[in-house]
């Protein structure tokens, strides 16, 4: 079922209202998430969310580990974690329910952020922003406008090329998995409520169909960090 989008303009941008609502509520949690495992910080027996920041942590130094080499790097790693919980959250948001308004003309302003373009396109701009801002941070301009002459003049075109498809990849894989998970989501919901006999039989596919969407958010998301980690060792060796 198609669903319209709450549009808005202002000078002359057009905003998504879902999107802006999901993306803050998903950034926020984040926030909770971290607040909550420094409120009480327990150095012996770490429980509860504090437990959970503390694997949170771990997993994305051994992330690092792998790709780059190293995992004390505070700046990358505060990445890592964000980007972790982040995009975990927002993968997930529109698998248990949907908000949906309107008769004639309906409008959904309940979905998963990333199982929109924008969003996740935005987010892989960025992430290549700040590897190549790495690259120079660490070694330079000289080194940095130099490296796409590498290792011969005549690849100047296939490097730059390259950081294109590699924005492009990196954004839309995520997308891709999110948006295609939603979409069947929506089509096993709009058969349970078109009888008691059809909700019979889509029940139990919705519940492992939901189950399968919240583990394909999961890997995407390990994914997305685990590609930023190699991109960023690519930048830094």
């Amino acid at each position: 079922m198609d669903y319209d989008r709450p549009l808005i303009t202002w000078l002359g941008i057009t905003f998504d209202l879902s999107i802006i609502l999901t993306s803050t509520i998903a950034s926020v949690l984040v926030f909770l998430i971290a607040m909550l495992s420094i409120r009480h910080i327990d150095e012996r027996v770490p429980a509860g969310v504090q437990n959970f920041m503390e694997w949170a942590i771990e997993f994305v130094q051994g992330i690092m580990g792998h790709s780059i080499g190293a995992s004390k790097n505070l700046f990358i790693l505060s990445t890592g974690v964000s980007l972790l919980l982040y995009l975990f959250i927002s993968n997930s948001l529109g698998i248990p329910f949907s908000l949906v308004t309107g008769d004639a003309h309906q409008v959904s302003w309940w979905k998963s952020p990333t199982a929109d373009a924008h969003v996740t396109m935005t987010l892989a701009i960025m992430i290549i922003a700040y590897t190549h801002f790495i690259d120079i941070r660490l070694h330079g301009f000289k080194h940095y406008f130099s490296s796409y002459f590498k290792p011969f003049k005549a690849f100047l075109p296939i490097n730059i090329l390259e950081q294109f498809c590699t924005t492009l990849t990196l954004g839309l894989r995520l997308y891709g998995n999110i948006y295609a998970g939603e979409v069947m989501l929506v089509i096993l919901t709009g058969t349970i409520v078109n009888g008691f006999l059809p909700a019979l039989f889509a029940a139990v596919p919705l519940l492992i169909w939901q189950a399968y969407c919240l583990f394909i958010g999961a890997i995407q998301a390990y994914i997305f960090v685990t590609l930023t980690m190699v991109y960023i060792a690519h930048k830094i060796t």
